[in-house]
């Protein structure tokens, strides 16, 4: 019984990853990073080297949006448009629309000086900005660092206590902010404030390294549950919330970044060296493109959350409700009078879902996980 029990836990996450396949088939990058969902049915990513950005929609194949500025890490904002972590000869954090224009540089300096490389960057709620400032190369600032750009535009520094900080990313419910370095086996985690502020720095886990090599800890995201998956030198590593390895996806060239995409956000979408590659899972990813007001959570209106095939809604009373998938689509709508109420998900499949409440001209939103 002893032994029987690791191995049929192996098997259980074995069984929760599906094959990677790899989707450039007919096309050969330089150096791909940066990937992200915009919610729609288009992945974005970079090609640092080349200079380029580019756009995938599954079955339609890739196009590119941008030329001429090397970039790296890229997130969505509460908008739609890209924020992007550009390095080169502009080493800056922008706002860029999905045609590849820019529409604002969000920050440039700290302390009236350059930043080293913006390398990764992940966004709360609130609009705030975390991204992570390694050197690749020359290094203006006096340390690599881990930075905040708050809402009203003022950057600050969270921590220089990093070898070559990397990837970023927030917990489900934004209290956590989990960042790796890719000179060091240790992941960190701090817990967030309410101003934005990260403090009590702590490991998080260990990354498995080879013998004698640096960690090569890169992008990172984190699924429903709290599960982050790592980009490193020995493949995809992925660590469930309290820690504890899980499984280490290989790819057959070094990662560099993964993000959640697909119609239920269970396609995992991974840039490695010259390619882009997928692979299915089991628990969708965490939303990082729906607007905020959308993904402010009013725990006692909709619960239990998980919720196994029925919600309970605890307002005095709704006058419509809406249930949309992750992209957008409305899959369940229903008018009421009064409440408490409960409502019947039994239909739909499992997945993350938003649900929207108007009630008195106000609208309520909460983010509901289906598991049946």
């Amino acid at each position: 019984m002893k032994l029987l029990l690791p191995v049929l836990l192996l098997f259980l996450f074995e069984a929760s990853f599906s094959q990677v396949v790899k989707l450039s088939t007919n096309i050969t990058f330089q150096f791909v990073e940066g990937p992200v969902w915009n919610g729609k049915g288009a992945l974005y990513f970079s090609d640092m080297n080349a200079k380029k950005v580019y756009k995938y929609v599954p079955g339609a194949g890739f196009s590119v949006i941008r030329n001429g500025q090397a970039t790296n890490g890229m997130a969505m904002d509460s908008t739609g448009n890209l924020l992007v972590c550009e390095q080169g000869t502009t080493n800056q954090v922008v706002r860029m629309d999905t045609l590849g224009v820019v529409k604002k540089v969000l920050v440039n300096k700290y302390n009236n000086k350059a930043f080293n490389n913006p390398n990764d960057l992940c966004m709360d709620t609130k609009g705030g900005i975390y991204f992570s400032d390694p050197t690749w190369g020359t290094q203006p600032q006096d340390k690599q660092a881990l930075y905040y750009i708050k809402p009203t535009g003022e950057c600050i520094r969270i921590s220089g206590d990093f070898q070559k900080p990397n990837g970023n990313c927030l917990s489900p419910d934004k209290k956590l902010l989990y960042v790796d370095d890719s000179n060091d086996k240790n992941v960190s985690v701090f817990d967030v404030q309410p101003d934005g502020t990260a403090i009590n720095k702590r490991v998080f886990c260990v990354l498995k390294v080879n013998t004698g090599a640096v960690s090569g800890a890169d992008g990172m995201r984190v699924d429903a549950n709290g599960t982050l998956f790592i980009a490193s030198a020995v493949g995809v590593q992925v660590f469930d919330k309290n820690g504890v390895a899980v499984k280490i996806i290989t790819i057959p060239e070094t990662p560099t970044n993964v993000a959640f995409g697909g119609k239920d956000l269970k396609t995992l979408f991974i840039t490695a060296g010259t390619s882009l590659y997928s692979t299915q899972v089991d628990i969708p990813g965490n939303p990082l493109y729906t607007s905020a007001p959308d993904l402010e959570t009013f725990n006692p209106i909709v619960f239990p959350n998980p919720t196994y095939g029925m919600i309970n809604i605890s307002l005095t009373k709704y006058q419509s409700l809406h249930i949309y998938t992750i992209s957008g689509q409305e899959v369940l709508f229903k008018r009421a009078s009064s409440c408490p109420a409960k409502i019947d998900l039994s239909s739909l499949q499992n997945g993350c879902y938003i649900v929207k409440i108007e009630a008195d001209k106000v609208v309520y939103s909460s983010k509901i996980f289906l598991r049946k």
